[in-house]
């Protein structure tokens, strides 16, 4: 009698609840979308302080001139940020990365909508594209276009495939990417003022490398934009 009145009690809540968590496991509400109320509320955001004061800036600073620099969460190796980045990125979850931008941009860059004027997003190389099947950074820019209203723009291609970059250094990264990107409609871009976005900033090298040929061809200014920082570069 137990056993069935556990089973008929699993069967209601799966009635009720026919969703479950990404992170906790645990049933979330046709309204909840993809992570629960609870789990939402607790991932670690990052202090952004106007943009400027904050440890996005302080890890950009330096590499190339940028306006303002924004993450929304503090990623750590063990930390449940890292699940979700590693869920949009490998997971084949692209609507994981459409609505992670969506919270981004209605928690934080909602309130900066007039400083930038289009949205771009870092590319991958063909290859990992073709293999992936989606940009994570495409899906999340649309995201932050559904709420900001802001167009996206492809402006950049990947012109060199490298390998994984996680043992290297700040510098060795940044040699890998100084020449790896390039521009493909410079008249989409130019005196615009750009949101330049990413799943995550580690050492800056990648912003670095995709911000010299967009400063290169015109843009005004770059507001860069992840959903992750790493704790440390």
């Amino acid at each position: 009698m137990e056993i069935t009145f556990k089973r008929l009690s699993l069967d209601f809540l799966t009635m009720l609840f026919p969703s479950v968590c990404s992170l906790c496991g645990g049933p979330r509400t046709r309204s909840e979308r993809f992570i629960c109320s609870p789990c939402l509320i607790q991932l670690p955001r990052e202090r952004n302080y106007r943009g400027v004061d904050n440890d996005t800036s302080a890890r950009l600073l330096g590499m190339f001139p940028f306006v303002e620099a924004y993450s929304f969460l503090r990623f750590s190796k063990k930390g449940q940020v890292r699940n979700l980045i590693h869920k949009l990125k490998y997971g084949h979850q692209p609507k994981l990365a459409f609505q992670l931008g969506v919270w981004f941009a209605s928690e934080v860059l909602f309130q900066v909508r007039d400083r930038f004027d289009t949205i771009v997003p870092v590319p991958l190389h063909p290859e990992k594209l073709k293999s992936r099947g989606y940009n994570q950074s495409f899906e999340i820019a649309t995201g932050i276009s559904h709420v900001t209203a802001c167009p996206v723009t492809e402006a950049l291609q990947r012109i060199h495939k490298t390998e994984t970059q996680t043992q290297l250094s700040r510098w060795e990264r940044f040699e890998n990417t100084s020449k790896e990107f390039s521009i493909v409609n410079p008249d989409e871009i130019q005196g615009k003022s750009v949101l330049l976005i990413d799943d995550i900033i580690t050492t800056g090298a990648t912003m670095a490398g995709t911000a010299v040929p967009l400063l290169t061809n015109g843009v005004e200014g770059i507001i860069v934009a992840a959903i992750g920082l790493t704790q440390k570069a």
